[in-house]
């Protein structure tokens, strides 16, 4: 359950046997159903999540009532609200599962034990940071310069099989356009 994520780790930090007991022993399996909350506005988050299978939507209800999805996350990624579980500020967004899914969670506390334990696991940390940082940028970016049908391209070439996985309706407002809007766009393609 845990080969993914050793993955994950080992494309940013060098492991040793020692390290991958440590993992196994610092993030626990989860199983979660499809439409569960795993964090929900108004919340504390003391863990974040690994996704070894499945989709997750990070929104905010906006003052219209309308969803507003923030970040789709798919398998091989990490998820949880940073202000919330870096910060200990209670959550303004929601974390729900889109798929069933098969997660590693690890608590803050856990992660902070990572840490303390060798300047590697401190390294990996803000090298995972930095790659947030990056692909935040980029979508910021991207929202600002790409038309509607770039930016649908752009993901389904980032991530091919999430038409299959995510509605539709969760697609358009991630890129920022209404489901009609992505219909036509889909279509033309």
């Amino acid at each position: 359950m845990h080969s993914k994520l050793i993955d994950t780790i080992a494309d940013f930090i060098p492991l040793d046997s020692s390290d991958i007991d440590l993992v196994q022993s610092l993030f626990k399996c989860q199983k979660v159903s499809k439409g569960v909350s795993l964090i929900e506005t108004g919340q504390h988050s003391y863990r974040a999540f690994f996704i070894n299978e499945g989709y997750l939507k990070y929104s905010k209800i906006i003052e219209s009532g309308e969803e507003l999805i923030i970040h789709l996350y798919t398998p091989l990624h990490f998820a949880t609200s940073l202000n919330s579980f870096f910060l200990g500020q209670k959550s303004e967004e929601d974390l729900h599962t889109i798929t069933d899914c098969d997660l590693l969670c690890i608590t803050h506390s856990d992660l902070e034990y990572l840490y303390s334990t060798s300047p590697k696991w401190q390294s990996f940390g803000r090298k995972l940071m930095e790659s947030f940082l990056i692909e935040k940028e980029e979508r910021i970016i991207d929202q600002l310069s790409l038309t509607a049908q770039m930016r649908y391209s752009k993901l389904l070439k980032c991530y091919p099989e999430i038409i299959q996985n995510v509605p539709v309706k969760y697609i358009a407002s991630y890129i920022g356009i209404q489901p009609e809007s992505l219909s036509r766009i889909r279509k033309k393609n």
